[in-house]
């Protein structure tokens, strides 16, 4: 397969003198048929777009060429809504992630506490070595916790090895029924629930620098 065989719908509506539009009503009616590139773009061959002129009035009505600037115009604004629409699709699949993350850690909580009523809770004592700990099984707001914690520690002078990826659903339930994703440091939680922001996190993760003053987080 060439590229040079492959043609944007606006090319092919140039060569063809139609719209933009009334290409995709070929395309959705199964007259043209079409290729969709990773971006979710059509495009088509030029093979393709020939046969279409060869079928002559077997082509469902097309609209005015005059009329085009006004279904370039459509188009623009379609497609501006169609990436808005691929982008809260994105957040809200990230959403139902994370929901779903938090919801295996409380029934694992529940689980526990039903095998051990009287577990002890993990302690809660200071230390002066940093100990953090990112909880989450594997969505996307756990990766991106994981991440930008990593980045972080870096830039304020803590050490890597401080932190630790906790993953197994049964491992989390040892702290409790804690939305996903979770950052505890020194066993004290942080953040539960979302990511928060870069200059937030820098704030709170600055305060364990061993010459930082150490002061409660609420």
């Amino acid at each position: 397969m060439h590229d040079a065989e492959f043609i944007t719908l606006k090319e092919a509506a140039a060569d063809v003198r139609l719209s933009v539009s009334t290409l995709k009503r070929y395309i959705y009616s199964g007259h043209l048929r079409s290729y969709r590139t990773p971006g979710g773009r059509h495009r088509v061959r030029r093979a393709d777009l020939a046969a279409l002129l060869g079928a002559g009035p077997r082509l469902p009505d097309s609209r005015p060429t005059d009329l085009a600037p006004f279904d370039d115009f459509a188009e623009t604004v379609a497609d501006r809504i169609e990436r808005a629409i691929q982008r809260r699709l994105i957040r809200l699949e990230s959403d139902v992630e994370r929901m779903e993350c938090s919801l295996d850690a409380i029934a694992a909580v529940i689980r526990r506490a039903i095998a051990l009523p009287h577990a002890p809770s993990p302690s809660q004592k200071r230390s002066t070595s940093v100990d953090i700990k990112v909880l989450g099984p594997g969505c996307r707001a756990c990766d991106q916790l994981a991440d930008l914690v990593t980045e972080i520690v870096r830039a304020v002078g803590l050490s890597d090895q401080s932190i630790s990826r906790v993953r197994e659903i049964d491992e989390i339930a040892q702290y409790g029924p804690t939305p996903m994703p979770a950052l505890l440091v020194n066993d004290q939680l942080l953040a539960a629930g979302r990511v928060p922001t870069r200059s937030r996190l820098t704030e709170l993760l600055r305060r364990f620098r061993p010459d930082e003053p150490q002061s409660e987080t609420h």
